[in-house]
Protein backbone atom coordinates (compact mmCIF):
# COMPACT_ATOMS: atom_id res chain seq x y z
CA UNK A 1 0.00 0.00 0.00
CA UNK A 2 1.16 3.30 -0.58
CA UNK A 3 0.62 5.81 1.91
CA UNK A 4 0.93 9.69 1.63
CA UNK A 5 3.73 11.34 3.03
CA UNK A 6 3.70 13.90 0.43
CA UNK A 7 1.11 16.35 1.84
CA UNK A 8 2.14 18.19 4.35
CA UNK A 9 -0.75 18.92 7.03
CA UNK A 10 -1.30 22.68 7.88
CA UNK A 11 -0.58 22.88 11.61
CA UNK A 12 0.03 26.57 11.52
CA UNK A 13 -2.44 28.53 14.03
CA UNK A 14 -3.74 25.01 15.64
CA UNK A 15 -2.93 23.82 18.57
CA UNK A 16 0.53 22.15 17.61
CA UNK A 17 3.52 23.12 20.14
CA UNK A 18 5.88 23.30 17.59
CA UNK A 19 3.97 25.85 15.19
CA UNK A 20 2.75 28.28 18.45
CA UNK A 21 6.34 28.79 19.51
CA UNK A 22 7.31 30.94 16.76
CA UNK A 23 4.08 33.48 17.55
CA UNK A 24 5.13 32.27 20.92
CA UNK A 25 9.00 33.49 20.90
CA UNK A 26 8.76 35.71 17.61
CA UNK A 27 5.41 37.27 17.76
CA UNK A 28 3.72 39.22 14.66
CA UNK A 29 5.59 39.54 11.54
CA UNK A 30 7.07 35.28 12.26
CA UNK A 31 4.03 33.94 10.28
CA UNK A 32 6.43 32.87 7.30
CA UNK A 33 9.08 31.29 9.71
CA UNK A 34 8.87 27.40 9.27
CA UNK A 35 8.93 24.91 12.03
CA UNK A 36 12.12 22.26 12.41
CA UNK A 37 11.68 22.55 16.52
CA UNK A 38 9.86 20.02 18.20
CA UNK A 39 10.44 16.08 17.79
CA UNK A 40 6.90 15.42 16.27
CA UNK A 41 6.30 14.41 12.38
CA UNK A 42 4.42 16.57 9.55
CA UNK A 43 2.81 13.77 8.01
CA UNK A 44 -1.12 12.65 8.12
CA UNK A 45 -1.19 10.19 10.52
CA UNK A 46 -1.57 6.26 9.40
CA UNK A 47 -5.20 5.71 7.96
CA UNK A 48 -5.18 2.73 10.36
CA UNK A 49 -5.52 4.48 13.32
CA UNK A 50 -8.02 7.34 12.03
CA UNK A 51 -9.94 4.20 11.27
CA UNK A 52 -10.14 2.84 15.05
CA UNK A 53 -10.55 6.42 16.20
CA UNK A 54 -13.34 7.57 14.51
CA UNK A 55 -15.02 4.25 15.21
CA UNK A 56 -13.92 4.71 18.82
CA UNK A 57 -15.58 8.23 18.79
CA UNK A 58 -18.72 7.00 17.49
CA UNK A 59 -19.16 3.45 19.57
CA UNK A 60 -17.36 4.07 23.08
CA UNK A 61 -18.27 5.43 26.32
CA UNK A 62 -15.59 7.16 27.42
CA UNK A 63 -15.70 6.31 31.37
CA UNK A 64 -12.65 5.13 33.23
CA UNK A 65 -10.59 2.59 31.76
CA UNK A 66 -8.15 -0.44 31.99
CA UNK A 67 -5.63 -1.92 29.80
CA UNK A 68 -7.08 -4.94 28.12
CA UNK A 69 -5.53 -8.32 27.26
CA UNK A 70 -5.93 -6.48 23.59
CA UNK A 71 -3.92 -3.62 24.57
CA UNK A 72 -1.17 -5.94 26.46
CA UNK A 73 -0.96 -8.55 22.92
CA UNK A 74 -0.51 -5.49 20.78
CA UNK A 75 2.63 -4.25 22.83
CA UNK A 76 3.89 -7.49 23.42
CA UNK A 77 3.96 -8.66 19.88
CA UNK A 78 5.39 -5.33 18.87
CA UNK A 79 7.93 -5.66 20.61
CA UNK A 80 8.78 -9.12 20.53
CA UNK A 81 8.24 -8.92 16.69
CA UNK A 82 10.43 -6.02 15.88
CA UNK A 83 12.68 -6.19 18.73
CA UNK A 84 13.23 -9.44 20.20
CA UNK A 85 12.28 -8.41 23.40
CA UNK A 86 9.74 -10.28 25.25
CA UNK A 87 7.42 -9.33 27.64
CA UNK A 88 5.15 -10.38 30.08
CA UNK A 89 1.57 -8.21 31.19
CA UNK A 90 2.74 -8.40 34.80
CA UNK A 91 5.95 -6.01 33.46
CA UNK A 92 4.01 -3.17 31.72
CA UNK A 93 3.68 -0.35 33.79
CA UNK A 94 1.18 1.93 31.62
CA UNK A 95 2.09 5.77 31.65
CA UNK A 96 0.70 8.73 29.44
CA UNK A 97 4.19 9.62 28.56
CA UNK A 98 8.09 8.62 28.31
CA UNK A 99 8.95 11.85 30.74
CA UNK A 100 6.23 11.07 33.38
CA UNK A 101 7.43 7.63 33.71
CA UNK A 102 10.93 8.35 34.49
CA UNK A 103 10.33 11.22 37.01
CA UNK A 104 8.14 8.71 38.46
CA UNK A 105 10.67 6.17 38.81
CA UNK A 106 13.22 8.94 39.85
CA UNK A 107 10.91 9.44 42.92
CA UNK A 108 10.57 5.53 43.22
CA UNK A 109 14.05 4.95 43.15
CA UNK A 110 16.29 8.29 44.57
CA UNK A 111 16.14 10.58 47.58
CA UNK A 112 16.75 14.13 47.36
CA UNK A 113 20.82 15.05 47.15
CA UNK A 114 21.55 11.66 45.10
CA UNK A 115 23.29 11.57 42.13
CA UNK A 116 21.80 11.07 38.61
CA UNK A 117 23.70 10.71 35.34
CA UNK A 118 22.97 11.88 32.31
CA UNK A 119 25.06 12.09 29.29
CA UNK A 120 24.98 15.54 27.33
CA UNK A 121 23.99 16.61 24.64
CA UNK A 122 20.89 15.05 25.34
CA UNK A 123 17.54 15.72 25.61
CA UNK A 124 16.82 18.59 27.34
CA UNK A 125 13.80 17.15 29.87
CA UNK A 126 16.36 15.03 31.17
CA UNK A 127 18.04 17.86 33.10
CA UNK A 128 14.71 18.90 34.25
CA UNK A 129 13.79 15.56 35.46
CA UNK A 130 16.87 15.79 37.26
CA UNK A 131 17.43 18.63 38.76
CA UNK A 132 13.30 19.33 39.94
CA UNK A 133 13.43 16.06 41.47
CA UNK A 134 16.04 17.53 43.68
CA UNK A 135 18.97 15.19 42.92
CA UNK A 136 22.57 16.05 41.93
CA UNK A 137 23.27 16.52 37.93
CA UNK A 138 26.08 14.63 36.67
CA UNK A 139 27.51 14.36 33.18
CA UNK A 140 29.28 12.33 31.97
CA UNK A 141 29.26 14.34 28.82
CA UNK A 142 29.48 12.39 25.10
CA UNK A 143 32.85 12.71 23.45
CA UNK A 144 32.48 14.12 19.62
CA UNK A 145 35.36 13.48 17.54
CA UNK A 146 36.14 16.35 15.46
CA UNK A 147 37.73 14.72 12.37
CA UNK A 148 34.80 11.75 11.95
CA UNK A 149 31.88 13.51 13.96
CA UNK A 150 31.09 10.53 15.93
CA UNK A 151 30.20 10.75 19.40
CA UNK A 152 31.14 8.15 21.61
CA UNK A 153 31.00 7.40 25.39
CA UNK A 154 33.53 8.14 28.25
CA UNK A 155 33.88 4.99 30.13
CA UNK A 156 36.41 6.02 32.60
CA UNK A 157 34.48 9.03 33.61
CA UNK A 158 31.22 6.86 33.58
CA UNK A 159 32.94 4.46 35.84
CA UNK A 160 34.23 7.17 38.28
CA UNK A 161 30.86 8.71 38.45
CA UNK A 162 28.96 5.49 39.03
CA UNK A 163 31.19 4.94 41.79
CA UNK A 164 30.16 7.42 43.71
CA UNK A 165 28.08 6.15 47.01
CA UNK A 166 25.69 8.80 46.35
CA UNK A 167 25.01 7.76 42.80
CA UNK A 168 21.76 5.41 42.67
CA UNK A 169 20.35 6.31 38.92
CA UNK A 170 21.97 6.73 35.28
CA UNK A 171 19.49 8.17 32.08
CA UNK A 172 20.23 6.54 29.02
CA UNK A 173 18.85 7.54 25.63
CA UNK A 174 18.94 4.89 23.15
CA UNK A 175 18.49 5.89 20.56
CA UNK A 176 20.66 8.80 21.59
CA UNK A 177 18.72 12.07 21.31
CA UNK A 178 20.03 14.45 19.63
CA UNK A 179 23.23 13.26 18.53
CA UNK A 180 21.63 9.84 16.50
CA UNK A 181 23.65 7.32 18.25
CA UNK A 182 22.11 3.74 18.21
CA UNK A 183 23.92 2.12 21.28
CA UNK A 184 26.35 -1.06 20.27
CA UNK A 185 25.66 -3.99 22.15
CA UNK A 186 29.11 -4.53 22.82
CA UNK A 187 28.51 -0.59 24.60
CA UNK A 188 25.30 -1.57 26.34
CA UNK A 189 26.75 -4.18 27.84
CA UNK A 190 29.52 -2.40 29.24
CA UNK A 191 27.08 0.53 30.55
CA UNK A 192 24.77 -2.69 32.38
CA UNK A 193 27.95 -4.21 33.89
CA UNK A 194 29.34 -1.04 35.78
CA UNK A 195 25.44 -0.02 36.25
CA UNK A 196 25.13 -3.69 37.81
CA UNK A 197 28.79 -3.40 40.02
CA UNK A 198 28.04 -0.34 41.50
CA UNK A 199 24.60 -0.84 42.17
CA UNK A 200 22.89 1.94 40.35
CA UNK A 201 19.49 1.78 38.38
CA UNK A 202 19.56 2.12 34.66
CA UNK A 203 16.48 4.44 33.14
CA UNK A 204 16.31 3.58 29.50
CA UNK A 205 14.52 5.94 27.12
CA UNK A 206 13.99 3.78 24.09
CA UNK A 207 11.09 6.03 22.44
CA UNK A 208 13.03 6.07 19.32
CA UNK A 209 13.72 2.24 19.42
CA UNK A 210 11.73 1.95 15.93
CA UNK A 211 13.75 4.52 14.20
CA UNK A 212 16.97 3.27 12.79
CA UNK A 213 19.27 3.23 9.49
CA UNK A 214 20.58 0.28 7.99
CA UNK A 215 23.64 -1.50 9.99
CA UNK A 216 22.56 0.59 12.61
CA UNK A 217 19.86 -1.93 14.63
CA UNK A 218 18.81 -1.01 18.14
CA UNK A 219 19.50 -3.58 20.72
CA UNK A 220 16.63 -3.04 23.20
CA UNK A 221 18.18 -3.15 26.62
CA UNK A 222 15.97 -6.13 28.19
CA UNK A 223 17.29 -8.11 25.24
CA UNK A 224 20.69 -8.85 26.38
CA UNK A 225 19.96 -11.30 28.94
CA UNK A 226 17.76 -11.71 32.46
CA UNK A 227 20.68 -10.05 34.39
CA UNK A 228 20.73 -6.89 32.41
CA UNK A 229 16.80 -6.74 32.17
CA UNK A 230 16.59 -6.92 36.16
CA UNK A 231 18.69 -4.14 36.55
CA UNK A 232 17.01 -1.41 34.40
CA UNK A 233 13.75 -0.14 33.16
CA UNK A 234 12.61 0.61 29.54
CA UNK A 235 10.62 3.45 28.36
CA UNK A 236 8.85 2.62 25.49
CA UNK A 237 5.98 4.20 23.90
CA UNK A 238 3.74 4.03 20.11
CA UNK A 239 3.73 7.65 20.49
CA UNK A 240 7.29 8.69 18.41
CA UNK A 241 6.85 5.71 15.96
CA UNK A 242 3.58 6.80 14.74
CA UNK A 243 3.00 10.30 16.13
CA UNK A 244 0.55 9.88 18.74
CA UNK A 245 2.12 11.88 21.45
CA UNK A 246 -0.97 14.17 21.98
CA UNK A 247 -3.25 10.97 22.74
CA UNK A 248 -0.83 10.17 25.98
CA UNK A 249 0.40 6.48 26.03
CA UNK A 250 3.08 5.18 27.10
CA UNK A 251 4.68 1.89 28.55
CA UNK A 252 7.52 1.40 31.22
CA UNK A 253 8.94 -2.26 31.09
CA UNK A 254 10.02 -3.69 34.52
CA UNK A 255 11.40 -6.73 34.66
CA UNK A 256 11.92 -7.01 38.35
CA UNK A 257 9.04 -7.77 40.21
CA UNK A 258 10.43 -5.27 43.34
CA UNK A 259 10.93 -2.68 41.16
CA UNK A 260 7.87 -2.96 39.70
CA UNK A 261 6.14 -2.55 42.66
CA UNK A 262 7.80 0.67 43.91
CA UNK A 263 7.39 2.15 40.91
CA UNK A 264 3.61 1.60 40.67
CA UNK A 265 3.17 2.53 44.76
CA UNK A 266 5.04 5.90 43.29
CA UNK A 267 2.65 6.53 40.71
CA UNK A 268 -0.08 5.87 42.88
CA UNK A 269 1.27 8.23 45.23
CA UNK A 270 0.41 10.91 42.24
CA UNK A 271 -3.05 9.54 41.90
CA UNK A 272 -1.74 7.20 39.41
CA UNK A 273 -0.84 7.29 35.81
CA UNK A 274 -2.74 5.41 32.82
CA UNK A 275 -3.30 5.56 28.75
CA UNK A 276 -6.10 8.00 27.96
CA UNK A 277 -8.85 5.63 26.07
CA UNK A 278 -7.96 7.23 22.67
CA UNK A 279 -4.58 6.77 23.53
CA UNK A 280 -5.30 2.53 24.38
CA UNK A 281 -7.08 2.54 21.03
CA UNK A 282 -4.53 4.04 19.26
CA UNK A 283 -1.91 1.87 20.38
CA UNK A 284 -3.69 -1.17 19.54
CA UNK A 285 -4.53 -0.26 15.62
CA UNK A 286 -0.80 1.12 15.38
CA UNK A 287 0.98 -2.00 17.01
CA UNK A 288 -1.29 -4.17 15.14
CA UNK A 289 -2.77 -2.50 11.66
CA UNK A 290 -0.15 -0.19 10.57
CA UNK A 291 3.20 -1.54 10.76
CA UNK A 292 3.53 -1.09 6.94
CA UNK A 293 2.83 2.51 7.37
CA UNK A 294 6.20 2.64 9.45
CA UNK A 295 8.18 0.60 7.24
CA UNK A 296 7.07 3.22 4.21
CA UNK A 297 8.32 6.10 7.08
CA UNK A 298 11.44 4.75 7.54
CA UNK A 299 11.90 4.82 3.47
CA UNK A 300 11.34 8.46 3.17
CA UNK A 301 13.34 9.21 5.75
CA UNK A 302 15.99 7.41 4.21
CA UNK A 303 15.20 9.82 1.47
CA UNK A 304 15.36 13.02 3.27
CA UNK A 305 18.67 12.40 5.03
CA UNK A 306 19.96 11.50 2.23
CA UNK A 307 19.07 14.75 0.64
CA UNK A 308 20.38 16.56 4.23
CA UNK A 309 23.91 14.74 3.28
CA UNK A 310 24.04 15.99 -0.17
CA UNK A 311 22.95 19.70 1.18
CA UNK A 312 26.10 19.81 3.71
CA UNK A 313 28.28 18.09 1.39
CA UNK A 314 27.93 21.67 -0.81
CA UNK A 315 28.37 23.68 1.88
CA UNK A 316 31.55 23.40 3.56
CA UNK A 317 30.96 25.38 6.79
CA UNK A 318 28.49 22.98 7.96
CA UNK A 319 29.09 19.60 8.69
CA UNK A 320 26.73 16.98 10.02
CA UNK A 321 27.09 14.20 12.57
CA UNK A 322 25.52 10.91 10.34
CA UNK A 323 22.51 9.46 12.58
CA UNK A 324 22.54 6.18 13.33
CA UNK A 325 18.96 6.22 14.55
CA UNK A 326 16.15 8.22 15.16
CA UNK A 327 14.35 10.98 12.72
CA UNK A 328 16.88 13.59 14.14
CA UNK A 329 20.21 14.93 12.40
CA UNK A 330 22.10 16.77 14.47
CA UNK A 331 24.02 19.30 12.15
CA UNK A 332 27.15 21.31 13.32
CA UNK A 333 27.29 25.02 12.31
CA UNK A 334 30.14 26.27 14.29
CA UNK A 335 31.69 26.39 10.42
CA UNK A 336 28.99 29.49 10.31
CA UNK A 337 31.87 31.47 13.01
CA UNK A 338 29.03 33.60 13.95
CA UNK A 339 30.23 33.07 17.34
CA UNK A 340 27.87 32.46 20.11
CA UNK A 341 24.58 29.98 20.35
CA UNK A 342 22.26 33.57 20.74
CA UNK A 343 23.97 34.55 17.12
CA UNK A 344 23.08 30.63 15.44
CA UNK A 345 19.84 31.07 16.90
CA UNK A 346 18.96 34.54 15.72
CA UNK A 347 20.52 33.91 12.14
CA UNK A 348 18.00 30.88 11.92
CA UNK A 349 14.98 32.54 12.81
CA UNK A 350 15.82 36.01 11.37
CA UNK A 351 18.03 35.33 8.21
CA UNK A 352 17.24 32.05 7.46
CA UNK A 353 13.40 32.24 9.10
CA UNK A 354 13.46 28.57 10.19
CA UNK A 355 12.57 27.76 13.78
CA UNK A 356 14.77 25.06 14.97
CA UNK A 357 15.71 23.02 18.44
CA UNK A 358 19.10 25.20 19.13
CA UNK A 359 21.51 22.91 19.99
CA UNK A 360 22.29 24.89 23.16
CA UNK A 361 19.00 23.61 24.49
CA UNK A 362 20.89 20.20 25.04
CA UNK A 363 23.17 21.07 27.35
CA UNK A 364 26.67 23.43 26.66
CA UNK A 365 27.76 20.65 24.36
CA UNK A 366 25.64 21.39 22.13
CA UNK A 367 26.37 25.10 21.43
CA UNK A 368 26.67 25.68 17.46
CA UNK A 369 24.52 23.39 16.53
CA UNK A 370 21.03 22.42 15.11
CA UNK A 371 18.91 19.76 15.36
CA UNK A 372 17.32 18.72 12.02
CA UNK A 373 13.88 16.60 11.93
CA UNK A 374 13.68 14.76 8.92
CA UNK A 375 10.13 13.80 9.81
CA UNK A 376 8.34 15.72 7.31
CA UNK A 377 7.73 15.61 3.61
CA UNK A 378 10.91 15.75 0.93
CA UNK A 379 8.83 19.30 -0.15
CA UNK A 380 9.38 20.49 2.99
CA UNK A 381 12.89 20.00 3.52
CA UNK A 382 13.40 20.89 0.61
CA UNK A 383 12.10 24.39 1.49
CA UNK A 384 14.02 24.50 4.84
CA UNK A 385 17.04 23.50 3.07
CA UNK A 386 16.88 26.29 0.66
CA UNK A 387 16.29 29.18 2.96
CA UNK A 388 19.38 28.02 4.82
CA UNK A 389 20.91 27.99 1.71
CA UNK A 390 20.14 31.67 0.83
CA UNK A 391 21.01 32.56 5.00
CA UNK A 392 24.33 30.63 4.18
CA UNK A 393 25.13 32.90 1.10
CA UNK A 394 24.71 36.00 3.45
CA UNK A 395 27.56 35.50 5.13
CA UNK A 396 31.11 36.66 4.18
Amino acid sequence: MHYDFETTPQRRRTSSVKWHLIEQDMGEGSEDVLAMSVADMEFKPAPQIVDALVKAAQEDVFGYDYATDEYYDAVIGWMERRHGLVVDPSQIALSDGVMPAINTALRAFTHPGDRVIIQRPVYYPFTAAVEHNGLTLCNNALVLDGNTHHYAIDFDSLERMLAHPRCTAMLLCNPHNPVGRVWSEEELRRIGDLCIEHGVLLLVDEIHADFSYPGHPVTMFGTLGERYAQACIEFTAPTKTFNLAGLACSNAIIADRAKKQRFDIAAENIGGMSVSHFGLVACIAAYTQAEDWLDELLQVLQGNLAMLRDFVRKHPRLALVEPEGTYLAWLDCRGLGLGSAEALRDFMRTTARIYFDEGALFGPEGEGFERVNLACTPDFLRQVLDRVDAAYHTLA
